[in-house]
């Protein structure tokens, strides 16, 4: 990554800061577009996803980096568990564990990617720590106007023919901190602007806390640090940097 790439990054983390009372909650990291820090990999990126939001998985994509030889296999996997419940079709009630925190962080990081401002206040409202619900819910249309700008759309107006914006989770990292688990999920970004249009994927780091409320875990703020640069899975970055594929239930 350049020079100019960190500060524009760090330029965003600091608007998204300040506009989120100073401090980053995992799902408002995705929803503003903040801790955008990777390389765009478009000569690996699948093939243009059908029209929809993220709240349904994406397909995965082609894993191989572009830029090695051999695939490397992750070192570690987690198996990160289903939760007993939902709500509006996602998943909540996760294990009192450090793995069913991270599972929390997964999928509220995965929803918050949404071209759908309802989406994106449903998961929200879904995964964020009560004190800051409301608030945080309060900036859902944002969220969803930031997630149109990352993928080139306009912020108004009808969503073009073909366009997508889908985050799969491929990594992760967790810190036990007291009570709390602090997490960072590693997640690939691909987004078409319309049909026709190339798709464009990027690697992004977003960090969060889980805090248990009311019977599971939820997303707290935590302070904005720097955050590590992402690693593709498929690299040998990615072992050497400590992150762990993830593994949901009984899918890879």
């Amino acid at each position: 990554m350049t020079l100019d790439l960190q500060r524009a990054a760090q330029r965003r983390m600091r608007r998204a800061v300040i506009t989120l009372a100073a401090l980053v909650l995992v799902l408002v990291a995705a929803l503003v577009v903040i801790a955008l820090r990777g390389d765009d990999r478009t000569g690996s990126a699948p093939a243009p996803a059908p029209e929809r939001s993220t709240t349904a998985d994406p397909t995965p994509v082609e894993t191989m980096p572009t830029d090695a030889g051999e695939y490397v296999a992750p070192a570690s996997y987690v198996a990160l568990p289903d939760g007993a419940g939902d709500v509006g079709g996602l998943p909540v009630e996760f294990p009192r564990t450090p793995e069913g925190a991270v599972a929390m962080a997964v999928a509220s990081a995965r929803n918050a990617w949404s071209l759908d401002a309802a989406e994106v206040e449903a998961g929200i409202r879904a995964y964020a720590s009560a004190q800051y619900r409301d608030e945080m819910a309060a900036s859902a249309e944002d969220g969803a106007t930031g997630n149109r700008a990352f993928a080139g759309l306009p912020e108004k107006g009808p969503i073009p023919r073909g366009a997508a914006l889908n985050a799969w989770p491929i990594g992760v990292k967790w810190e036990k901190k007291g009570s709390a688990v602090d997490v960072l999920v590693l997640l690939r970004v691909t987004s078409v602007s319309g049909a026709g249009a190339d798709p464009k994927t990027t690697l992004v780091v977003a960090p969060g806390r889980a805090i248990w409320e009311s019977g599971d875990w939820k997303s707290d703020l935590t302070d904005p640090k720097p955050l590590p640069d992402p690693a593709e899975i498929g690299t040998a970055r990615f072992n050497e940097d400590g992150w762990k594929a993830i593994q949901e239930g009984s899918r890879l």
